[in-house]
């Protein structure tokens, strides 16, 4: 995926996974301890997600916007939300 922007990164993440359900609450408590934690998801998750300091990037939302809390909520895709991760972590940090 290095390399991947846009669409192309998007497509090749969701590609590389298996489709048909999804237990995102199982797979993130599974995660070791991380320094940065982002999911990108459709949020129909089919079990609870773990109240985790992470962001959750929806890629299947009609809307756009951003939401914080311990999730930063992030609807919609571009290769510039990971842009804006990487502000967002550097001003937190100031």
């Amino acid at each position: 995926m290095p390399g991947c922007r846009g669409f192309a990164l998007r497509d090749a993440v969701v590609g590389s996974q298996p489709h048909g359900g999804t237990e995102l609450g199982k797979a993130v408590g599974k995660v070791p301890a991380c320094d940065r934690l982002i999911v990108i998801t459709d949020e129909q998750s089919h079990d609870p997600v773990p109240n985790l300091k992470g962001f959750m990037i929806n890629v299947a939302s009609a809307k756009n916007g951003v939401g914080y809390g311990l999730w930063v909520h992030i609807d919609g895709w571009s290769d510039k939300v990971l842009d804006y991760v990487i502000r967002l972590e550097d001003s937190a940090a100031e």
